[in-house]
């Protein structure tokens, strides 16, 4: 049966677009899970004439909120190396008491940030007033994590919050790592995940999300 609210309207595609996209490169959630880890694993699409990897279009999007398919993207522009939101991702034991620390902290500094439910555990994100270095985004989640005491996964710490952008630069022809794209459908949870504050309907989440879409610079 037709639902309007998990069917995108053109401008809700439009400013999906315009809030996630910071590059046109992607991946897809595999529909089928591996064999041996029982996981849904990403890929590159590519054309099949050409070899060459797809760019992400409106219809991607559309696609996505409809939960055709499943994309996840990339934090990093790789021209200014600046990335236009930080998702932080953690999916722990204590991940939802650390995600509620951070996000009070943000607060503090005026920093507005959306909780984004996971399998797992969950996801914060903040939607930056303009592209920031990825290098400054990262230092910033990094120290208030210290300053409270949340461990960051990194090198052989195995437990502890991700922080999309995952790297500082990008390396000449490399994507770095990408996060599933909100509110579509993950494959192996056959689960959509909304953001707290707004109901479960596309039209009102990206109304919420473009009300967190500013940074406090003062």
């Amino acid at each position: 049966m037709w639902d309007p609210r998990l069917h995108p309207s053109a401008s809700v595609v439009a400013d999906y677009f315009r809030l996630f996209v910071n590059r046109r490169a992607y991946t897809v959630q595999s529909n089928r899970s591996h064999a041996g880890s029982g996981r849904h694993y990403y890929y590159r699409p590519k054309d099949r004439r050409t070899g060459q990897g797809l760019s992400l279009t409106l219809d991607t999007i559309r696609r996505h909120l409809e939960g055709e398919i499943t994309i996840a993207l990339y934090a990093i522009n790789p021209v200014s190396e600046c990335s236009k939101w930080v998702a932080i991702d953690a999916d722990y034991q204590d991940a939802l008491t650390d995600l509620t620390k951070l996000r009070s902290r943000f607060e503090e500094d005026g920093v507005e940030s959306a909780f984004e439910s996971s399998r797992r555990g969950g996801h914060l994100w903040i939607f930056l007033a303009e592209p920031l270095p990825a290098h400054d985004c990262r230092t910033y989640v990094c120290d208030v994590a210290l300053r409270l005491g949340i461990p960051v996964k990194q090198g052989r710490q195995r437990e502890g919050i991700e922080i999309f952008p995952k790297q500082d630069y990008l390396r000449p022809g490399r994507h770095g790592n990408a996060i599933r794209g909100p509110l579509g459908i993950h494959r192996g949870a056959a689960q959509r995940f909304w953001f707290d504050g707004a109901g479960e309907d596309l039209e009102k989440q990206m109304c919420y999300l473009d009300l967190r879409n500013v940074v406090n610079d003062e």
